[in-house]
């Protein structure tokens, strides 16, 4: 059952002129804490403009994926499309391999590398898996693979510690087609940084502590990032992000160069676990 979302409870965005000319033309999927509802923005740039919808089974976390233009969904067990419209998920009956599992009680990542058109799912616990779309050429298609767990480089500010990533996104999603090259962020709660993370190999480096307005932030491993990209070289990175302390969530700019985050809406609600864009719906 779809419906207009008209309170603060589920979603106030209160968006600056400046926010709405920056970012029209981009949508937003938020997905519910518990996995069980999913709230869309037709436009980040009038973001109270939105709806949710309950979904027909639950998810873990969500991702565009470019080259065809669905919504997915990490499942226990199950990778899923999602119709954001109506909510129903349909399971693509994906085979996961030896390993290929995420814990129940670790946070989800989940992205769509667009030079490959696979979606990566990495989580707190340092888990790195692939799933390779069922129409991706080899013997992987319609698979889940394990790859080698996340861990900091050797000299990095981090190293030796135990990466709590929440957030992972690659640069280079345009939508309807593949992209020459890629580069993936993802977000460290522990660390509260935006490191890189150098896909199959699980290295994680510092890019930057995250700060906003200058000063740096201590964030919770709750919310989503996604990266949306107009043209090849050219990246918005979005993220969602909880202030521990804050009692809402809110909508900022990450800069991929400093881990810089600009807010652009409080989002009046702390209950979202994922979030995702796309160039328009």
């Amino acid at each position: 059952m779809l419906r207009t979302i008209t309170t603060a409870a589920l979603i106030s965005l209160l968006a600056a002129p400046s926010f709405a000319d920056g970012h029209a033309g981009t949508s937003g999927f938020a997905l519910s804490a518990d996995g069980m509802s999913l709230t869309v923005m037709p436009s980040i740039s009038d973001p109270t403009d939105a709806t949710t919808t309950a979904l027909s089974t639950p998810v873990r976390s969500i991702a565009w994926r470019p080259v065809t233009g669905e919504l997915m969904g990490y499942a226990d067990g199950r990778i899923v499309t999602i119709d954001p419209m109506t909510g129903m998920t349909t399971d693509t009956d994906a085979a996961f391999m030896d390993g290929a599992m995420i814990a129940k009680d670790a946070v989800v990542a989940f992205d769509f590398n667009n030079a490959i058109d696979a979606v990566r799912a990495v989580s707190s616990a340092g888990d790195n898996l692939v799933y390779f779309p069922s129409d991706f050429g080899d013997d992987r298609a319609n698979s889940v693979r394990r790859f080698t767990d996340m861990f900091y480089a050797e000299g990095d500010m981090s190293e030796g510690a135990e990466p709590q990533i929440f957030g992972n996104a690659y640069t280079n999603a345009i939508d309807g087609m593949k992209a020459e090259s890629t580069f993936q962020y993802a977000l460290d709660a522990r660390a509260n940084a935006l490191v890189s993370l150098a896909n199959n190999a699980g290295t994680l480096e510092t890019v930057g502590q995250i700060k906003v307005a200058g000063a740096p932030v201590d964030i919770l491993p709750v919310g989503g990032f996604d990266i949306i990209s107009p043209a090849q070289g050219t990246d918005a990175a979005y993220a969602v992000l909880q202030i521990d302390g804050a009692m809402t969530a809110g909508l900022y700019a990450m800069n991929l160069e400093t881990g810089d985050a600009t807010l652009l809406a409080d989002l009046g609600t702390s209950g979202i676990s994922s979030f995702a864009v796309s160039s328009g719906m």
